[in-house]
Parts: structure tokens; C-alpha cells; sequence
């Protein structure tokens, strides 16, 4: 049964109540919430890396509040299909585990690992999904063994092409989900003078070969509150005209168009 690996020497950890322990002799304490911090201080960045405090807490607001509930679902339904029975999966980039609790609900076969290097996030994630299992770790330096999983997927996150390729057995999938060009257009509007579409790319990624890329399109109209809180967890936070940000709160409820790509990649399969 696939579990985590020692950040240090990638060989198995092994878990003795609370703690984690390979041969080596590295061990790891699970935190109370139920997650392991995998993520050796020699590899962070900064002191808190990963997305603020500030961004997992408007995230978390505008997911109570159902917002991408059409994209989560989709995303289930279309793993549903896609992967084999009993899957082994990797919410890749989990953030507070909104869309590993969605797959949680429609997959109840399902073995679902999480990880994220923002620490706050993962134990979030934890906490409220006891089926899952959650580490803070790198998506460069993913603590599991090779060909390991049946699917990973991303939600806006980065990943790495080594690590896919690594992770996944032949036949493996791998689930990108990224903006697709008008996705928030009419905040983007809002917030600059000439705003640019999203511009739809796809990766070539060695070792994977690309079957399908479909589009979720929906609209959502939004309070004021869940307006702020959704220009907080994305990366407008940092961008945008200032006097435009603070109009934002005036404008009553906003009616926003969200549109997504759904790219699915296999692990080639050898001849």
C-alpha cells in the first residue's frame, strides 16, 4: 500500500502512532489535525512558504460559500470516469483540501493523498477530511514512491514534469485544471485599464501525451464580501489598478463569468 516517503533518503516511512520513521532513523511527528510536515527546513524559501495566511483564509470563505462548486463537481465526475476502481490519487497543490473533500464524496473507493507547502493550508485540509491523507511538501520533491499513484490532478497549481513522469505508472493520469481566457473577465475589467484574456497554453510535458482538453464555463454573481475575498485568494491581490481595488466594495453584487480548462494527459505506455 502506497505510502509517504522520508524527505531525506526517499526511503519508506513507517508510522508507530504519531510518528513517522524510516530506516535511517529520520522521523516525523503527525500533527494533532492528522498531517506530517515533509517539507526539511533546508528547502523552504522563506519562514512561511506557500500562499499566505490572508489568501487561505478568503479562499476558504469563497469555498464555504459554494462558489467553484460547478468546477469541483466536474472535476469528480471526470476522474470518476477516467480512473480505475479503488484509485490511488494526488491532489496535487491541495490548498485547504476543497476539491480533495468534493472527490472524497463522489469516490468513496478512493485512497486520496494531499499535499501543499503552505502549512496553514494542509492543516485545514487535514482537519476536515479525515479519509485523506495530508503533508506539507514540495510539488518538486513530492515524499512518494514511483509509479505509486493511478491519477494526480492540479487546481491552479504548479507541478513538476519529472515528478509527474515519476509518479505515475503507463497508463497513469494527470488532470491539469488552469483559467481558460475569459476566465473573471469582468474583473478583470474592473481592476485594469486595458486587461488581457488568460492566455490558454499547452505543456508538452515528457512522458505524457495530452487525450483531451475540455472547458467548464459558468456565471456567478457575488456580494460584496465574496468579491473582496476573491480578489484576495487569486493573484489579483498583487496586481491591479489601487483606486479600482478600493471601488471594489461599491459595486454592490457582481456578476463574474468563471471558465476553466480541463487538460487530461496519460503516462505514455512502453511499447
Amino acid at each position: 500500500m502506497t505510502g509517504w516517503n522520508c524527505p531525506h533518503c526517499a526511503q519508506t516511512l513507517h508510522k508507530h502512532e504519531r510518528t513517522y520513521r524510516c530506516e535511517a532513523g529520520h522521523c516525523f511527528d503527525e500533527a494533532r489535525e492528522g498531517y506530517v510536515n515533509l517539507l526539511p527546513a533546508n528547502r523552504k524559501r522563506s519562514r512561511e512558504p506557500g500562499d499566505n495566511r490572508e489568501m487561505i483564509e478568503a479562499r476558504k470563505r469563497v469555498h464555504a460559500a459554494e462558489v467553484y462548486r460547478p468546477l469541483a463537481q466536474e472535476i469528480a465526475v471526470r476522474l470518476a470516469e477516467w480512473l480505475p476502481a479503488s484509485p490511488r490519487v494526488l491532489d496535487l497543490g491541495c490548498g485547504e483540501g476543497y476539491y480533495s473533500g468534493v472527490l472524497l464524496q463522489r469516490l468513496a473507493d478512493m485512497s486520496l493523498w494531499g499535499i501543499d507547502i503552505a502549512k496553514p493550508a494542509v492543516r485545514l485540509a487535514a482537519k476536515a477530511h479525515h479519509r485523506g491523507k495530508f503533508a506539507v511538501a514540495s510539488a518538486f520533491a513530492v515524499p512518494l514512491p514511483d509509479a505509486s499513484l493511478d491519477g494526480v490532478f492540479t487546481v491552479f497549481a504548479p507541478a513538476s514534469d519529472a515528478e509527474l513522469a515519476r509518479l505515475l505508472p503507463p497508463g497513469g493520469l494527470y488532470l491539469n485544471v488552469c483559467p481558460a481566457a475569459g476566465h473573471l473577465w469582468e474583473l478583470r475589467q474592473q481592476l485594469y485599464a486595458q486587461p488581457r484574456p488568460h492566455r490558454e497554453e499547452v505543456a508538452a510535458l515528457p512522458g505524457l501525451v495530452l487525450e483531451s482538453q475540455d472547458s467548464v464555463e459558468f456565471a456567478v454573481t457575488l456580494a460584496p464580501e465574496l468579491l473582496e475575498d476573491l480578489v484576495a485568494m487569486t493573484p489579483y491581490a498583487y496586481g491591479g489598478e489601487r483606486e479600482s481595488k478600493a471601488q471594489l466594495s461599491a459595486l454592490g453584487e457582481f456578476k463574474v463569468q468563471m471558465a476553466f480548462l480541463l487538460q487530461r494527459y496519460r503516462r505514455e505506455k512502453v511499447a
